[in-house]
């Protein structure tokens, strides 16, 4: 009996001290000047093309995604949507942008 308690004071006081610790998952935060930023597992914030559950998005050099918006990427032009993704195979108005998101032709 005393090696069953020994063993569940042990497990509990292990449990408290692993969640002491902070842990990160990567999330998005919306900033007071109404921007998104996405906060990565280690609490960066990340800038540039993001990929996340198969949607790509663009995080300027201060980590706000870019919406409604087209950005140049070596030597090509990529459209963002109201949601910040990545827009492929599809009409933008007047271009067209192809499976990988680059501007392929004007109407």
């Amino acid at each position: 009996m005393k090696h069953k308690t020994g063993l569940a004071l042990l497990l509990t006081i292990s449990c408290l001290l692993l969640s002491t610790f902070p842990a990160f998952a990567g999330e998005w935060q919306q900033t007071e000047e109404d921007q998104w930023q996405y906060i990565q597992d280690d609490g960066t914030l990340a800038t540039g093309w993001l990929e996340l559950d198969g949607k790509c998005y663009y995080l300027d050099s201060n980590g706000n995604r870019k919406s409604e918006y087209w950005q140049k990427d070596n030597g090509g032009w990529y459209y963002l949507d109201e949601d910040g993704v990545l827009v492929t195979n599809s009409w933008v108005d007047n271009y067209y942008v192809g499976d990988d998101g680059r501007l392929e032709k004007k109407r």
